[in-house]
């Protein structure tokens, strides 16, 4: 016994007429005869007396609509339950570093919120490494974030710029005013690091065991803020993507000689199904960093 049959069945008994029902379910009087013959024909049931056009349900019929009766309020719930899910999915979960946020973040929560205030916003401000972690355990619906494409093969990733880091001092360092900088030159200089969980940190890592030197990291902090404070109480320098430092920030940014780069952009779960808000979000974030790249593929805010 199909839905179908169940629901003809049930406006049948309901009207006690086979050409009423049909035209409550909007079909053909004849297409609801030939499925009550095919029911009683698979049920083995007499489920009607008939009277001419008149009908009446038989004992075995009115004990067969009490059970149809019971499963179609069940589909019923069950349709409603998958709307209100539907409903709220316009909660879109995101993930995005500390180092992207400075830029994104008031785009975001301030002209798409405006122009979208039917989408509620969940936004997680982490590292790089955990906010691919979170999309991989699907705890979030997608990261705009750094990355390298080697972190998970159970990711999908949609690269929208190479975001540059570079070495991030005090105006008044003595590197202050060079253009560019080796590692060499960097051999003992003092770095105050965001942690493992930003892939800073990784890239960082290789380019000194490169260049056969290992970094003089005296403090590892998981906020931004917290790096940029002890850079400005002289406890040393850092290294930041390059969108992380803002003009307010009185500090100087020197590219490596040999640059960094690490791929920015939208990451999913494989295989998840992208819902129409969060492609919408999505959407917009990539006409976002068009906007502020200005059509290149570099930093977002990479004057030098």
């Amino acid at each position: 016994m199909t839905l179908v049959q169940m629901r003809y069945f049930y406006e049948v008994c309901q009207w006690q007429n086979i050409t009423k029902a049909a035209e409550h379910l909007h079909v053909s009087q004849p297409t609801v005869t030939v499925a009550m013959q095919a029911l009683e024909a698979e049920t083995g049931l007499n489920l009607f007396h008939r009277e001419g056009r008149k009908i009446t349900v038989t004992t075995d019929g009115a004990k067969l609509l009490g059970k149809v009766s019971y499963i179609l309020t069940e589909v019923a719930r069950l349709d409603d339950e998958i709307r209100d899910m539907a409903h709220r999915h316009a909660k879109v979960r995101i993930a995005m570093p500390l180092q992207l946020g400075v830029v994104f973040l008031p785009h975001i929560l301030g002209d798409f919120r405006r122009e979208h205030p039917e989408i509620d916003l969940e936004i997680i401000e982490t590292g790089g490494v955990s906010a691919l972690q979170m999309v991989e355990e699907e705890k979030l619906d997608f990261a705009l974030t750094n990355y390298t494409v080697d972190f998970s093969a159970r990711l999908t990733y949609a690269k929208l710029f190479d975001c540059e880091c570079t070495f991030v001092t005090r105006t008044d360092h003595p590197f202050a005013e060079r253009h560019s900088l080796s590692i060499t030159d960097l051999r003992d200089e003092p770095l105050i690091m965001l942690d493992s969980n930003f892939f800073v940190d990784r890239l960082v890592q290789d380019a000194y065991g490169r260049a056969g030197e290992k970094p003089n990291v005296v403090h590892y902090s998981p906020y931004l803020h917290t790096v940029k404070n002890l850079v400005h109480a002289g406890i040393g320098s850092t290294f930041l993507a390059r969108p992380s430092v803002l003009p307010t920030d009185n500090f100087v940014q020197i590219p490596l000689i040999d640059p960094i780069f690490i791929n920015s952009g939208l990451v999913t779960k494989k295989g998840r199904q992208t819902f129409d808000d969060v492609r919408l979000v999505m959407n917009y974030l990539r006409g976002l960093t068009k906007e502020l790249l200005g059509g290149g593929k570099k930093t977002p805010h990479g004057d030098r």
